[in-house]
Parts: C-alpha cells; structure tokens; sequence
C-alpha cells in the first residue's frame, strides 16, 4: 500500500487534454484497497467501485462486477500531484 495515495483525486483542471478524454472525474484511495471512481455529468455523479493494489510504480485494479484487472503506472510529483499514465495518455490529478 502507497500511504501517500491514500485520499481524493481530482482530474487537474489545468490538464485539457486528459479533462477532454475523461471529463470530470476523481478518484478515491481508500486505505483498506478500496478505490473510488467517480465520474461527474452535469449534477449526477456516477461511481464505480474497484479494487486496487500496488506493486512497485503499478497500480493494479480490478472491478468486482466486470472482472478484469488493469495496470497503471504512477508517480507522486515533486509538486504534489499524482500523475498515472494508462493506454499511452499521462494524466495528472490534485488532491
């Protein structure tokens, strides 16, 4: 477990090209291997529980209801953010 996930993402405002792809969407690392995705559209919020693990710079994730594992490099930047690159697209997030 990466302590230093452990909280709420949200998609960085200033990442347009990411923001175009995904929309509004955060993410939540919960301590216990929960993960959180939540999309925004409009005033609804549609969310979709995983599972997660790491391992090295991976992070590794699974959805219960469709399984199917997916891996995602990561870092933590020096500014603070955390930046995941998945499918040959780097996005950033801000907590």
């Amino acid at each position: 477990m990466c302590k230093e996930l452990i909280n709420t993402w949200r998609l960085d405002s200033n990442d347009i090209e990411s923001q175009q792809l995904y929309g509004n969407v955060s993410i939540e690392f919960r301590n216990n291997g929960d993960l959180v995705y939540t999309i925004r559209i409009n005033d609804k919020e549609q969310k979709i529980l995983m599972k997660y693990e790491i391992k090295g710079n991976m992070l590794i994730t699974d959805q219960p209801s469709k399984p199917h594992k997916e891996k995602t490099e990561f870092r933590i930047l020096p500014n603070g953010k955390l930046e995941l690159y998945f499918n040959g697209v780097t996005s950033q997030y801000t907590k």
